[in-house]
Protein backbone atom coordinates (compact mmCIF):
# COMPACT_ATOMS: atom_id res chain seq x y z
CA UNK A 1 0.00 0.00 0.00
CA UNK A 2 1.34 3.60 -1.01
CA UNK A 3 2.00 6.60 1.18
CA UNK A 4 -1.31 8.08 -0.31
CA UNK A 5 -3.39 5.36 0.71
CA UNK A 6 -2.31 5.25 4.20
CA UNK A 7 -3.02 8.62 4.47
CA UNK A 8 -6.62 8.90 2.70
CA UNK A 9 -7.13 4.97 5.28
CA UNK A 10 -6.18 7.11 7.97
CA UNK A 11 -8.28 10.20 7.15
CA UNK A 12 -11.27 7.95 6.57
CA UNK A 13 -10.92 5.80 10.46
CA UNK A 14 -10.48 9.49 11.92
CA UNK A 15 -13.29 10.88 10.23
CA UNK A 16 -15.43 7.72 11.37
CA UNK A 17 -14.11 8.21 14.75
CA UNK A 18 -15.09 11.52 15.80
CA UNK A 19 -18.96 11.52 14.49
CA UNK A 20 -20.96 8.88 15.86
CA UNK A 21 -22.49 6.58 13.82
CA UNK A 22 -26.07 6.15 13.31
CA UNK A 23 -26.10 3.15 15.83
CA UNK A 24 -24.60 4.87 18.55
CA UNK A 25 -27.63 7.36 18.58
CA UNK A 26 -30.11 4.24 18.09
CA UNK A 27 -28.59 2.90 21.25
CA UNK A 28 -28.81 5.77 23.48
CA UNK A 29 -32.29 6.94 22.17
CA UNK A 30 -33.67 3.61 22.76
CA UNK A 31 -32.36 3.53 26.90
CA UNK A 32 -34.32 6.98 27.49
CA UNK A 33 -37.43 5.50 26.11
CA UNK A 34 -37.29 2.55 27.50
CA UNK A 35 -37.03 4.19 30.55
CA UNK A 36 -39.82 6.80 29.81
CA UNK A 37 -42.17 3.11 29.31
CA UNK A 38 -40.96 1.94 31.99
CA UNK A 39 -41.86 4.49 34.14
CA UNK A 40 -45.14 5.00 33.02
CA UNK A 41 -45.73 1.25 33.42
CA UNK A 42 -44.82 1.59 37.50
CA UNK A 43 -47.27 4.12 37.23
CA UNK A 44 -50.17 2.56 35.69
CA UNK A 45 -49.67 -0.83 37.27
CA UNK A 46 -48.70 0.34 40.95
CA UNK A 47 -49.60 3.80 41.39
CA UNK A 48 -52.98 4.25 40.43
CA UNK A 49 -53.97 0.59 40.72
CA UNK A 50 -55.73 -0.53 44.50
CA UNK A 51 -54.39 -4.22 43.59
CA UNK A 52 -50.67 -3.38 42.17
CA UNK A 53 -50.70 -0.60 45.75
CA UNK A 54 -51.74 -3.39 47.88
CA UNK A 55 -49.00 -5.40 46.04
CA UNK A 56 -46.47 -3.25 46.36
CA UNK A 57 -46.52 -2.51 50.16
CA UNK A 58 -47.07 -6.53 50.80
CA UNK A 59 -43.93 -6.87 48.52
CA UNK A 60 -42.10 -4.07 50.62
CA UNK A 61 -42.91 -6.36 54.20
CA UNK A 62 -41.04 -8.98 53.12
CA UNK A 63 -37.48 -7.66 53.34
CA UNK A 64 -36.79 -6.65 57.43
CA UNK A 65 -34.59 -7.11 60.64
CA UNK A 66 -34.05 -6.42 63.79
CA UNK A 67 -34.03 -2.64 65.31
CA UNK A 68 -30.27 -2.40 65.15
CA UNK A 69 -30.47 -3.66 61.12
CA UNK A 70 -32.83 -0.52 61.04
CA UNK A 71 -30.57 1.88 62.71
CA UNK A 72 -27.48 0.88 60.48
CA UNK A 73 -29.33 1.42 57.08
CA UNK A 74 -30.96 4.65 58.87
CA UNK A 75 -27.42 5.92 59.56
CA UNK A 76 -26.30 5.09 55.92
CA UNK A 77 -29.18 6.54 54.26
CA UNK A 78 -28.81 9.66 55.80
CA UNK A 79 -25.50 10.23 54.17
CA UNK A 80 -27.78 10.73 51.41
CA UNK A 81 -29.17 14.15 50.68
CA UNK A 82 -28.78 17.29 47.94
CA UNK A 83 -25.86 18.59 50.21
CA UNK A 84 -23.80 15.25 49.18
CA UNK A 85 -25.26 14.86 45.91
CA UNK A 86 -23.78 18.60 44.94
CA UNK A 87 -20.79 17.60 46.92
CA UNK A 88 -20.50 14.61 44.64
CA UNK A 89 -21.12 16.45 41.45
CA UNK A 90 -18.83 19.37 41.97
CA UNK A 91 -16.14 16.90 42.45
CA UNK A 92 -16.79 14.66 39.77
CA UNK A 93 -17.38 17.92 37.46
CA UNK A 94 -13.88 19.55 38.62
CA UNK A 95 -12.18 15.73 37.69
CA UNK A 96 -13.72 15.88 33.93
CA UNK A 97 -12.52 19.71 33.77
CA UNK A 98 -9.09 19.21 35.09
CA UNK A 99 -9.02 16.12 32.35
CA UNK A 100 -9.82 18.46 29.55
CA UNK A 101 -13.26 16.85 29.21
CA UNK A 102 -15.74 19.31 29.36
CA UNK A 103 -18.32 18.00 27.35
CA UNK A 104 -18.61 14.95 29.76
CA UNK A 105 -18.03 17.67 32.74
CA UNK A 106 -21.30 19.23 31.05
CA UNK A 107 -23.30 15.94 30.54
CA UNK A 108 -22.48 14.95 34.19
CA UNK A 109 -24.18 18.01 35.16
CA UNK A 110 -26.97 17.56 32.91
CA UNK A 111 -27.73 14.03 34.26
CA UNK A 112 -27.39 14.63 37.81
CA UNK A 113 -29.38 18.00 37.94
CA UNK A 114 -32.02 16.74 35.52
CA UNK A 115 -32.58 13.03 37.65
CA UNK A 116 -32.82 15.07 40.57
CA UNK A 117 -35.24 17.68 39.62
CA UNK A 118 -37.43 14.95 37.66
CA UNK A 119 -37.59 12.90 40.84
CA UNK A 120 -38.79 15.80 43.06
CA UNK A 121 -41.03 17.36 40.67
CA UNK A 122 -42.90 13.88 40.02
CA UNK A 123 -42.91 12.57 43.51
CA UNK A 124 -43.90 16.06 45.02
CA UNK A 125 -45.95 17.56 42.52
CA UNK A 126 -47.31 15.19 39.74
CA UNK A 127 -48.14 11.31 41.07
CA UNK A 128 -50.26 11.10 43.17
CA UNK A 129 -50.78 6.78 44.91
CA UNK A 130 -54.39 5.30 44.04
CA UNK A 131 -55.49 5.16 48.69
CA UNK A 132 -54.97 7.14 51.61
CA UNK A 133 -51.28 6.17 51.59
CA UNK A 134 -49.00 9.48 50.22
CA UNK A 135 -46.72 8.97 47.33
CA UNK A 136 -42.80 7.97 47.86
CA UNK A 137 -42.40 7.31 44.22
CA UNK A 138 -39.90 7.96 42.57
CA UNK A 139 -37.54 7.27 45.65
CA UNK A 140 -35.22 10.37 46.11
CA UNK A 141 -32.62 8.19 48.09
CA UNK A 142 -32.06 5.70 45.49
CA UNK A 143 -31.63 8.69 42.92
CA UNK A 144 -28.97 10.47 45.19
CA UNK A 145 -26.95 6.83 45.65
CA UNK A 146 -27.15 6.04 41.99
CA UNK A 147 -26.11 9.94 40.69
CA UNK A 148 -23.04 9.27 43.16
CA UNK A 149 -22.14 6.59 41.06
CA UNK A 150 -23.42 7.16 37.71
CA UNK A 151 -21.73 10.88 38.24
CA UNK A 152 -18.26 9.03 39.10
CA UNK A 153 -19.01 6.77 36.02
CA UNK A 154 -18.84 9.30 33.26
CA UNK A 155 -15.88 11.44 34.50
CA UNK A 156 -13.93 8.09 35.35
CA UNK A 157 -10.63 7.16 32.77
CA UNK A 158 -11.22 4.25 30.85
CA UNK A 159 -8.65 2.42 33.05
CA UNK A 160 -10.49 3.19 36.21
CA UNK A 161 -14.08 2.89 34.76
CA UNK A 162 -14.47 -1.12 35.76
CA UNK A 163 -13.68 -0.62 39.47
CA UNK A 164 -15.19 2.60 39.49
CA UNK A 165 -18.76 0.58 38.17
CA UNK A 166 -18.35 -2.06 40.82
CA UNK A 167 -17.90 0.16 44.04
CA UNK A 168 -20.79 2.46 42.57
CA UNK A 169 -23.23 -0.36 42.25
CA UNK A 170 -22.84 -1.57 45.05
CA UNK A 171 -23.28 1.43 46.93
CA UNK A 172 -26.29 2.26 45.07
CA UNK A 173 -27.77 -1.20 45.17
CA UNK A 174 -27.37 -1.09 48.85
CA UNK A 175 -29.04 2.00 49.73
CA UNK A 176 -31.69 1.30 47.29
CA UNK A 177 -32.67 -2.37 48.85
CA UNK A 178 -32.05 -0.84 52.36
CA UNK A 179 -34.70 1.88 52.02
CA UNK A 180 -37.06 -1.08 51.43
CA UNK A 181 -36.03 -2.95 54.16
CA UNK A 182 -35.89 0.40 56.22
CA UNK A 183 -39.45 0.78 55.15
CA UNK A 184 -39.09 4.01 53.53
CA UNK A 185 -39.91 2.97 50.30
CA UNK A 186 -41.53 0.34 48.50
CA UNK A 187 -40.25 -2.07 45.45
CA UNK A 188 -41.76 0.10 42.58
CA UNK A 189 -40.25 3.55 44.18
CA UNK A 190 -36.64 2.33 43.82
CA UNK A 191 -37.51 0.71 40.32
CA UNK A 192 -39.24 4.36 39.38
CA UNK A 193 -35.73 6.37 40.90
CA UNK A 194 -33.51 3.50 38.30
CA UNK A 195 -35.76 4.69 35.28
CA UNK A 196 -35.72 8.36 35.65
CA UNK A 197 -31.47 7.87 36.05
CA UNK A 198 -31.23 5.77 33.26
CA UNK A 199 -33.22 8.15 31.17
CA UNK A 200 -31.28 10.92 32.06
CA UNK A 201 -27.56 9.23 31.93
CA UNK A 202 -28.29 8.21 28.52
CA UNK A 203 -29.47 11.54 27.75
CA UNK A 204 -26.27 13.01 28.98
CA UNK A 205 -24.00 10.23 27.55
CA UNK A 206 -26.00 11.01 23.99
CA UNK A 207 -25.15 15.22 24.36
CA UNK A 208 -21.69 14.49 24.91
CA UNK A 209 -21.14 12.11 22.22
CA UNK A 210 -22.54 15.00 19.34
CA UNK A 211 -20.70 17.97 20.84
CA UNK A 212 -17.42 15.75 22.19
CA UNK A 213 -14.23 16.87 20.57
CA UNK A 214 -11.50 14.00 19.70
CA UNK A 215 -11.73 10.35 18.56
CA UNK A 216 -14.38 8.27 20.14
CA UNK A 217 -13.33 5.42 21.78
CA UNK A 218 -11.77 2.82 19.22
CA UNK A 219 -12.44 -0.37 21.61
CA UNK A 220 -14.82 -0.82 24.54
CA UNK A 221 -14.72 -3.33 26.92
CA UNK A 222 -17.39 -6.37 25.74
CA UNK A 223 -20.38 -6.42 27.50
CA UNK A 224 -19.50 -9.92 28.95
CA UNK A 225 -17.29 -8.29 31.01
CA UNK A 226 -20.50 -5.81 32.28
CA UNK A 227 -22.30 -8.81 33.11
CA UNK A 228 -19.16 -10.18 35.14
CA UNK A 229 -19.31 -7.05 36.68
CA UNK A 230 -23.11 -7.13 38.00
CA UNK A 231 -22.62 -10.94 38.89
CA UNK A 232 -19.94 -9.47 41.13
CA UNK A 233 -22.09 -6.30 42.73
CA UNK A 234 -25.28 -8.31 42.64
CA UNK A 235 -23.63 -11.17 45.57
CA UNK A 236 -21.53 -8.32 47.47
CA UNK A 237 -24.48 -6.15 47.86
CA UNK A 238 -26.89 -9.24 48.69
CA UNK A 239 -23.61 -10.21 51.19
CA UNK A 240 -23.83 -6.91 52.84
CA UNK A 241 -28.02 -6.48 52.90
CA UNK A 242 -27.44 -9.80 55.37
CA UNK A 243 -23.99 -8.06 57.12
CA UNK A 244 -26.36 -5.23 58.24
CA UNK A 245 -28.65 -7.38 59.98
CA UNK A 246 -31.64 -7.58 57.50
CA UNK A 247 -33.43 -10.99 56.75
CA UNK A 248 -35.99 -12.49 54.39
CA UNK A 249 -39.17 -12.24 55.88
CA UNK A 250 -41.84 -14.75 55.98
CA UNK A 251 -42.01 -18.71 55.62
CA UNK A 252 -41.96 -20.80 52.75
CA UNK A 253 -43.24 -19.62 49.59
CA UNK A 254 -43.07 -16.03 50.86
CA UNK A 255 -38.87 -16.50 51.71
CA UNK A 256 -38.67 -17.25 48.10
CA UNK A 257 -41.17 -14.05 47.24
CA UNK A 258 -38.82 -12.22 49.76
CA UNK A 259 -35.35 -13.70 47.82
CA UNK A 260 -36.97 -12.47 44.41
CA UNK A 261 -37.48 -8.72 45.67
CA UNK A 262 -33.72 -8.42 47.02
CA UNK A 263 -32.26 -10.03 44.07
CA UNK A 264 -34.71 -8.25 41.57
CA UNK A 265 -33.67 -4.80 43.28
CA UNK A 266 -30.12 -5.18 43.49
CA UNK A 267 -30.04 -5.48 39.66
CA UNK A 268 -32.35 -3.07 39.24
CA UNK A 269 -30.17 -0.76 40.65
CA UNK A 270 -26.61 -2.30 39.66
CA UNK A 271 -27.96 -3.05 36.30
CA UNK A 272 -28.61 0.24 35.63
CA UNK A 273 -25.07 1.69 37.02
CA UNK A 274 -23.20 -1.00 34.76
CA UNK A 275 -25.54 -0.37 32.18
CA UNK A 276 -24.58 3.49 31.49
CA UNK A 277 -21.26 2.63 32.52
CA UNK A 278 -21.24 0.36 29.25
CA UNK A 279 -22.50 3.20 27.29
CA UNK A 280 -19.82 5.64 28.64
CA UNK A 281 -17.10 3.48 27.47
CA UNK A 282 -18.74 3.11 24.28
CA UNK A 283 -19.52 6.33 23.00
CA UNK A 284 -17.35 8.98 25.61
CA UNK A 285 -13.95 9.75 24.43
Amino acid sequence: MSTIDRTQNLRRTSSRSTQPPASAVFVLLAAMLGSALTGAVLVKVFLHNLAGARLDNRLMSFLGGPPEAFDRINAWSGTVSPVTVIAILAVTTFVAIRRGRHAVAAATVLAVLGATATTQVLKHAVFERVGSLPNSLPSGHTTAAMLWAIGAVLVSSRGWRAVVTVVGAIVASTIGVGTIAGRWHRPSDIAAAAAVCLGWAALAVLVATLVQRGARPAHSRPMGDYLKMLGVVVLVSCLAFFALGFVLGGQGIEQVAALAVLLGMVIVCAGTVTLVAWLADRELA
